[in-house]
């Protein structure tokens, strides 16, 4: 049996009720046997409470074990379960060996023993209460003597009956656990490959950062979110100073190396809150929420001055630079406004010299370098 059909098989809820039913029942039990003796006007009958006394004690105590090997070892076991409910049938009939129907009630350890969604374990049940059946038939007068042989022969067929249907529930939910795994397990492969897709359109395959797409569409909604709630929101665009010259000079898989190493260098310096992308080529782009524009540009300068120090083997252990135009968001001018003035810095930072943090006022027409 595969592990989805352990876990229904052993789920603690379903043992939990099943448990419960066996308590309900031994009073239901003693009730209604006392019930059945007073109908057949024996209400004196000489030891009948103690007998009915003796039968719900020991019927508590068998399903007082399985209670506690539950409860304080965690043992959930279909067999014991079907050991205690033939050892329940045993004891009704042992009490009531005149009632001739009573051997009916072996019915019950095999029907629960369809729980475990297990042949075998049926057939086991099937098995015990034949042989149950045959030694209290042999060793009960009481019981031969109110049982006709047609009465025997259909209590053997009320058995296989049992057992037969049993049978064909447990086939038909394995197939219908079996088919429900490969519909989840489709749905689950499918559920993966579409988290997949939507990644991969979503990130930049060479640095693992967003891409072109989602910075403009995320940068949407927090000028949204600016526009309802005055969020704090910057821009900075950060381009590698000449990259051409990198990979004309080392070949294009150096560039490669180079980017990866200036996106990590990126993503380590900024914020959980502050958004990362590859905005195309050589050129990055970081959106600071929650910041002022002064702490937007002491982290900026941090990603510069992180990047002017670090050497690369691949170019002959020379350091690249990094220009930045910063720019903050002014309630009102719109997205275009951010982008463009945040652009603006970065072409005075690379006409004033490379290697330096521009930040745009305000007013958008005084660009300040650092």
């Amino acid at each position: 049996m595969n592990h989805l059909l352990l876990e229904l098989a052993n789920m603690r809820q379903t043992y939990r009720k099943m448990l419960n039913l066996y308590w309900i029942t031994i009073v239901l039990t003693v009730a209604l046997e006392y019930c059945i003796h007073q109908m057949e006007g024996k209400p004196g009958e000489a030891g009948l409470l103690g007998t009915l006394l003796l039968q719900a004690v020991g019927l508590a105590a068998i399903t007082g074990i399985t209670e506690m090997l539950y409860r304080y070892r965690k043992v959930q076991s279909d067999d014991l379960m079907i050991i205690t409910g033939i050892l329940y049938a045993s004891s009704i009939i042992y009490v009531n060996p005149t009632i001739g129907i009573v051997p009916a009630i072996y019915i019950f350890p095999i029907l629960t023993s369809v729980l475990s969604f297990n042949k075998k374990r049926i057939l086991a049940a099937f098995s015990l209460t034949l042989v149950c059946f045959a030694v209290m038939y042999a060793v009960t007068p009481e019981l031969r003597a109110s049982m006709q042989p047609i009465h025997v022969i259909g209590t053997l067929f009320l058995y296989v009956g049992t057992t037969i249907i049993s049978l064909n529930i447990s086939v038909s939910g394995i197939e219908l656990l079996n088919n429900l795994r490969i519909a989840t397990e489709a749905k689950q492969e499918l559920l993966v490959k579409n988290v997949i897709m939507d990644k991969l359109s979503k990130m930049d395959a060479l640095t693992d950062l967003y891409n072109h797409k989602t910075f403009h569409e995320y940068l949407e909604k927090l000028v949204e979110q600016h526009e309802r709630n005055h969020l704090a929101l910057q821009l900075a665009i950060l381009d590698i100073d000449n990259f051409k010259k990198i990979n004309d000079t080392y070949g294009h898989w150096v560039g490669d190396i180079v980017l990866q190493r200036v996106a990590n260098i990126i993503k380590e310096t900024v914020t959980p809150n502050d958004f990362v992308v590859r905005y195309g080529g050589e050129e990055f782009a970081v959106i600071f929420t929650e910041k002022t524009i002064e702490q937007a540009l002491r982290i900026t300068e941090q990603i510069r001055q992180k990047l002017s120090v670090t050497i690369h083997p691949e170019l002959d252990s020379q350091a690249v630079t990094i220009s930045i135009g910063l720019h903050e968001y002014v309630r009102g001018e719109g997205k275009e406004a951010l982008f463009k003035g945040a652009d603006a810095s970065l072409y005075s930072a690379k006409r004033t010299g490379k290697n330096k943090t521009v930040v745009q006022s305000r007013r958008g027409n005084d660009p300040k370098g650092v």
